[in-house]
């Protein structure tokens, strides 16, 4: 009885890995960016439009013998610079691999590692033909979403919305692709 018990056990955990890989297997793999297909699917947008902030005196400061009058305005983020954008948005080509709790995407030279549920201020999950990952800063909420469209491309979607500004949706289609030779 007790080596059944074993028997049994021992089979379930070494068949554990190739069920959680297949939990995103349909993803997993390499994948090259197709730039016609790309093209198609994206959103132009207007020059001007949603890149600024909808409200140009909503930055004002003002202080009386050096203290600063409270105002309405929220507070923004410690660097003056430009936020990044995902580096799913500017690579050509994409390594997906899904492990037991996590999925690690290599893009052109950047790496990037998705943990189910919350972490560290990212909320990703995934399933058979989609993941998707959600965070917050101070300056934007990022949407990340990978899917596997029916004629067996993959569709990467990323809404960037600044608050107070109009949303934008960057989309990407890649091909799958031959893993490069080592």
């Amino acid at each position: 009885m007790l080596k059944k018990i074993v028997l049994t056990l021992a089979i379930s955990l070494l068949s554990l890995p190739a069920i959680v890989t297949a939990n995103a297997g349909a993803l997993a793999g390499h994948w090259k960016l197709n730039l016609e297909e790309s093209d198609k699917v994206s959103v132009s947008y207007e020059k001007g439009s949603g890149a600024g902030r909808s409200k140009v005196l909503q930055n004002i400061s003002m202080t009386v013998m050096g203290l600063p009058l409270p105002t309405r305005t929220r507070t923004f983020g410690q660097s003056h610079m430009a936020p990044k954008n995902p580096a799913v948005l500017l690579c050509n080509q994409m390594q997906i691999e899904p492990q037991a709790d996590r999925i690690a995407l290599t893009y052109d030279a950047d790496k990037e590692t998705l943990r189910k549920g919350h972490y560290r201020g990212r909320d990703s999950n995934w399933s058979k033909k989609k993941i998707e990952q959600k965070y917050k800063t101070p300056d934007r909420r990022v949407t990340k979403t990978w899917t596997l469209r029916a004629d067996g491309r993959l569709l990467v979607e990323v809404k960037i919305n600044p608050p107070k500004d109009k949303a934008r949706t960057y989309r990407r289609v890649f091909d799958k692709a031959t893993p490069p030779s080592q």
